[in-house]
């Protein structure tokens, strides 16, 4: 995209699949806007999917207005198993027995966690921590001790699928860490556990339905069909 284009200022909503960083789509993107400022709306883990706003050109003054924008999620928390980073990429440092879980603990569950609630961030996070990213730290095998604090729950649902599976479905404010939900919600139930999927389904007004598809940028480029918004 020539820097002069009449349109160069744009929101993309992209799908971001497993495995690539939030970084590796910003690069993606940047390549193909040359000259153009590039930023995105939220960091998605590599293990998780979904929605991942894309701010090009003079958008990026909104970075900050999308992020405080109300995010949902879906995810299935695997019980039982911890692991040191509270997903799926991360190492099992613990195992636990899961006790049978009836539809009155579940009721309770969303009770407690819907609201404005107190979560401790994981340690493998990218907030700071004496000075360094916390993660950096964690994955060093240091010692990382964040303070809690605050955020909102608008929605919580929970379904169990098996006996050592839960799915949530979650409407949040920025700052929510869904790996830290499901760390809590599974000590409540009397055990252990780790998010196995998560795929961010919402940011604002911004849906997975309506999301581009990584490989299906160039055409859309080329078609001259992307929906220039700003």
């Amino acid at each position: 995209m020539d820097k002069n284009n009449e349109r160069p200022d744009l929101i993309l909503n992209v799908r971001k699949p497993v495995g690539w960083t939030s970084f590796d789509v910003i690069r993606f993107i940047k390549y193909r806007f040359k000259g153009l400022k590039v930023g995105h709306a939220g960091t998605l883990d590599p293990f998780a999917e979904g929605v991942l706003l894309i701010c090009i050109g003079k958008a990026t003054k909104k970075v900050a207005e999308l992020m405080n924008a109300e995010k949902e999620y879906a995810a299935t928390i695997h019980l039982g198993v911890e692991t040191d980073s509270l997903d799926l990429p991360g190492q099992i440092i613990k195992t636990f027995d899961v006790p049978l879980i009836t539809e009155n603990e579940i009721t309770i569950i969303k009770e407690k966690f819907t609201g404005v609630i107190e979560q401790k961030p994981p340690a493998f996070s990218a907030l700071k921590y004496n000075g360094k990213r916390a993660y950096h730290i964690a994955r060093k095998g240091g010692e990382v001790n964040l303070k809690k604090r605050k955020v909102h729950i608008y929605k919580l649902d929970l379904t169990v699928k098996r006996e050592n599976r839960i799915t949530l479905n979650v409407i949040c404010s920025k700052g929510t860490y869904i790996r830290a939900l499901a760390r809590d919600i599974a000590s409540n139930l009397g055990t252990v556990g780790y998010v196995q999927t998560l795929i961010r389904k919402r940011i604002g007004s911004y849906l997975l339905n309506s999301s581009v598809e990584i490989n299906e940028i160039d055409k859309l480029l080329l078609k001259n069909q992307i929906n220039w918004n700003v």
